[in-house]
């Protein structure tokens, strides 16, 4: 475990430095991931934006696990050098990355019966997920009969219990995730956390909203079942409304910049994500919230490619990430947003 981490468990927090900002960190697999660290870096290094500094944290997917992270202590210099390979606990361990292929993608099934009964319960937590209607939830026993989730969380859900506490961070954090019953977004935080007469832990929060549906086992939480937040949605930044932030920044991997359009290919995938965002950002500046947002270009989108869970180069995306970032912070626009964020704070 990091030094800031462990800081973070023994309890020494502050008032938020940001009092008004609220950072929305969306989903994208691996690669969101690593773009997540290049982006961060260059709001810290360039832009003088502390993550950890904001008042709220929005996190969906893999904006979650980063989320979780920072909150509990991590710095985005060390996320930086997990995601580069580079980083003493890798080095020591003998690995070249965060996560190995087969972390990833480690079947859960054994042998073609277990298999078509996993590809039946997987399926019909994917249709849930996908068309999302309230329906009685299914019996016990018929979910034990077929599971759902094909491949196995377990090296992650290891990291995370060994290296996150099972309580919640004191600073505001939003996980989002979506219950296949109701087919509504549920978003967890400490409030909310043992709210429905069942504990749920801070990692396996964490382990919730990175639960994709059909590839892995959803999270049970009381009366829900519970998946991945980006079925939702893959941003989640009309939630800073709630929260009432005065300025917002989004770093959503999955979408696009609209001023450097990739090609129509990539356009089509990632439409939905891009639609949705368009729309949650006008409803926050709706609300008088200025919006700071942090999307792949054309380029970026090429390297990120169409596997956002693979393992490999993930340190040239993080690199792309930066640079794209460190480019956008250096304009006019962005200048003058980030003069008013930290104009509170110096007040």
């Amino acid at each position: 475990m990091t030094e800031g981490a462990q800081g973070a468990r023994e309890g020494v927090v502050g008032p938020p430095a940001l009092p008004n900002v609220g950072l929305v960190l969306g989903a994208g697999g691996l690669v969101g991931l690593a773009y997540h660290a290049g982006v961060l870096r260059a709001l810290e290094h360039v832009g003088g934006v502390v993550a950890n500094d904001a008042s709220l944290i929005v996190g969906s997917s893999a904006g979650s696990v980063i989320a979780a992270y920072l909150r509990s202590g991590m710095s985005i210099d060390e996320f930086w050098l997990l995601v580069s390979g580079t980083h003493p606990s890798l080095l020591a361990g003998g690995r070249s990355g965060m996560q190995t292929r087969r972390d990833v993608w480690d079947p859960i099934f054994r042998g073609p019966f277990e298999f078509g009964r996993r590809v039946l319960g997987s399926s019909y937590v994917l249709t849930r997920s996908m068309v999302r209607i309230p329906t009685p939830r299914l019996p016990l026993l018929v979910e034990r009969l077929f599971p759902a989730g094909m491949f196995s969380m377990q090296e992650g859900r290891r990291r995370l219990r060994s290296e996150l506490s099972d309580e919640w961070p004191h600073r505001r954090l939003w996980l989002c995730t979506v219950d296949i019953s109701s087919g509504r977004r549920v978003v967890l935080s400490r409030e909310n956390a043992d709210r429905v007469g069942a504990r749920l832990s801070f990692p396996d929060a964490v382990v919730a909203s990175c639960a994709i549906p059909g590839v892995y086992r959803p999270v049970r939480f009381g009366r829900m079942t519970l998946v991945d937040g980006g079925v939702f949605s893959t941003s989640n930044l009309d939630l800073a409304i709630e929260a009432e932030c005065q300025h917002v920044i989004g770093i959503v991997p999955m979408a696009f910049d609209t001023r450097s359009r990739p090609d129509w290919v990539q356009q089509l995938v990632r439409r939905r994500p891009a639609r949705a965002l368009a729309s949650e950002a006008a409803q926050v500046r709706r609300k008088g919230s200025s919006v700071l947002l942090f999307r792949p270009t054309r380029h970026e989108v090429r390297l990120h490619g169409l596997d956002l869970m693979r393992t490999e180069g993930l340190d040239v995306v993080a690199k792309a990430a930066y640079d794209s970032a460190a480019r956008q912070l250096d304009t006019d626009r962005f200048v003058t947003a980030l003069a008013a964020i930290h104009r509170p704070a110096a007040a």
